[in-house]
């Protein structure tokens, strides 16, 4: 039977590919990071496309609407339709970076411009994109070389006026900035912004999954050693994991105290029931087998030190205590 033939078959491998591709690692070779030639300009640019081509994700150069910006846009990988249609899909992603150097940074926060300048390059991105796209994206700003300039021209602008003017970007416009000194940094923002927002729709996937509502009763990830929680299966396997974490909890000493308390419930409602005086060592007593041996009458046991501890852990309301 041909795959044609068979459409379950064909949806069933598009979302194993579609769900691989989105996979960190997989997911930078879909993204497409356009430049604007200028952004390229020494000393600043030296390190910005060694940077994406290590990363993996693709670049493209074109004169944007605004000097010295850079804009982002996926493609959904091309695939065959049951009809035998081919499709591929572009996504462009709500976000931007525009960079400044020293030079003009001071002579707009001198002038008052900035908050102005900053708008102008917004509206640009949103009427004109590089590929006639319309898009209200995010802009993050990088001022270049602002340090090593206002040693060489001691005086041109205060540091309290540039902080306002960079203060008045963060609240009326929602841009953040990043004061950068080496075009090693440069190309390591740039590169490290264009993985953040590779991974994104696997981040959002993952939130979804293991983030909603159902959450309280759904515990786990695709990590190696996570325990999963479905209705009551997997409580006790979890209250071990989280035992073993605690420091000076062995493997032998968490399946002693579940021998007694099976579920972190049960061992909350017994420090309730022991009372304030009692509960710092309820467990002091609970005798430890080893290595699944039988309990001989030498057997060691949790101690008050460690029962306090775990008391401690699980009851305290105290975010500063000391355990």
């Amino acid at each position: 039977m041909s795959t044609q033939s068979n459409p379950d078959r064909l949806k069933r491998l598009a979302y194993i590919e579609d769900q691989r591709n989105q996979k960190p690692g997989h997911c930078n070779r879909f993204l497409h990071v356009v430049i604007d030639p200028a952004f390229l300009r020494e000393p600043h640019g030296a390190q910005v496309l060694p940077k994406l081509t290590e990363l993996g994700c693709k670049y493209e150069l074109h004169q944007q609407s605004s000097p010295s910006t850079v804009t982002f846009y996926r493609t959904v990988p091309t695939k065959v339709t049951v009809t035998g249609t081919v499709s591929d899909t572009r996504v462009d992603e709500p976000y931007a970076v525009l960079l400044l150097d020293g030079a003009n940074f001071v002579t707009y926060v001198q002038n008052h411009q900035l908050l102005a300048i900053i708008r102008s390059v917004k509206q640009g991105l949103l009427e004109a994109g590089p590929f006639g796209d319309k898009l209200d994206r995010r802009l993050s700003l990088l001022v270049f070389g602002l340090v090593s300039y206002c040693r060489e021209h001691r005086g041109c602008v205060g540091r309290r006026q540039t902080e306002q003017a960079l203060t008045e970007l963060q609240l009326y416009e929602d841009i953040s900035h990043q004061l950068l000194e080496t075009d090693e940094q440069v190309g390591t923002f740039v590169a490290q912004l264009a993985r953040s927002i590779a991974e994104r729709p696997y981040k959002q996937q993952q939130e979804e999954r293991y983030g909603g509502a159902d959450q309280g009763q759904y515990f786990g990830n695709e990590k190696k050693g996570c325990v999963r929680v479905e209705g009551l299966a997997g409580l006790q396997q979890l209250f071990q994991a989280q035992l073993i974490k605690i420091p000076s909890v062995t493997l032998e000493i968490a399946e002693a105290i579940l021998s007694v308390y099976p579920t972190l419930n049960a061992l909350m409602e017994a420090f309730r029931v022991a009372g304030e005086q009692h509960a710092p060592n309820l467990l002091a007593s609970i005798a430890i087998r080893r290595a699944g041996g039988p309990i001989a009458t030498t057997a060691r046991k949790i101690g008050p030190e460690l029962s306090r501890k775990i008391y401690l852990l699980y009851t305290s309301t105290n975010p500063k205590q000391e355990l």
